[in-house]
């Protein structure tokens, strides 16, 4: 059996004990997570873009959710069927958050019946803040309860109680990683349509018609389809969308919701269109919010 010499052993442990400091210290620096959980066909964890806050400062937290391939969950507006997950934060006295921004929807379907929701992985975000008074060095415990409903062929309800450290520090130094998603989803945030746009809605029976007009003379004719994701609960999230074309003119009929209110005077939600809207506007996300006018 070979023998190495004490000084070689030592050099070769310090070495060793180095190189797990280079590779390992940024994880401590700042925030230790509590980890990924796994909790039936989900995992999520509460994910931070900077490595530490700063005293007085905002900062961001992230829900990551990860789903098993089938599976999804709702948006804030599910439509026709399914609830939408929530998070209650549970921060130290002083402490302030802001809504939850949700990811953006895509069609998803429970059974037979198309909803609004999300498949695969997403991010939700929550603006905060922190209280002026805090002391450089400490550990701050950021911990939540949330819950949702996760459906495929079948629905399971899910909650859970999530939770992760993170270091009070003077300077801002972010995880660069994480900070490229919250980037991403920060960028794609929905803004109104503007000036570019003409938007009307209309009742036409049982149909609510949607029509918005470009004044943009680049706009490009061979982009997808508008998808129309509403968020009163006025358009059935399971009705066909009619779709009809003039130039930079849409047209979109579309089936009322049984549930929705018969008074309701607005018409609110994002408008989709996969590969965007031409000039140069670079979202395929936008927000409407415009009166529901009735037939004269």
């Amino acid at each position: 059996m070979l023998r190495l010499p004490v000084g070689v052993v030592n050099l070769l442990v310090e070495k060793t004990i180095t190189k797990f400091f280079i590779i390992f210290f940024p994880f401590f620096l700042g925030f230790s997570c509590m980890g990924m959980k796994k909790i039936g066909p989900l995992r999520m964890e509460l994910v931070f873009e900077q490595q530490g806050i700063i005293p007085g400062g905002e900062f961001w937290i992230g829900w990551k959710i990860i789903r098993d391939k089938g599976w999804h969950t709702y948006w804030k507006h599910p439509g026709d069927v399914g609830v939408p997950p929530s998070i209650k934060w549970d921060l130290p006295p002083g402490f302030v958050t802001g809504e939850l921004l949700y990811s953006l929807p895509e069609k998803v379907k429970m059974a037979r019946i198309r909803a609004n929701g999300n498949y695969g992985e997403t991010l939700f975000l929550t603006k905060a803040q922190a209280p002026k008074d805090l002391e450089v060095g400490a550990l701050i415990s950021v911990k939540a309860k949330a819950s949702w409903l996760a459906c495929s062929r079948q629905c399971k309800p899910g909650f859970a109680d999530l939770g992760t450290e993170v270091e009070v520090v003077q300077e801002k130094v972010f995880d660069m990683a994480l900070r490229s998603k919250f980037d991403e989803f920060r960028k794609l945030i929905p803004k109104p349509m503007g000036e570019d746009w003409i938007v009307s809605a209309s009742e036409h029976g049982r149909y609510i018609e949607l029509i918005f007009k470009s004044r943009s003379p680049s706009f490009e004719k061979d982009q997808g389809r508008p998808v129309f994701f509403c968020s009163n609960r006025l358009i059935r999230s399971d009705g066909n969308q009619f779709l009809t074309r003039d130039q930079g003119t849409f047209k979109l009929r579309m089936e009322r919701s049984d549930w929705a209110k018969k008074d309701e005077e607005l018409l609110t939600g994002l408008v989709y269109r996969k590969g965007g809207w031409g000039g140069g506007v670079e979202t395929e996300y936008f927000s409407i919010q415009v009166p529901l006018l009735s037939p004269k």
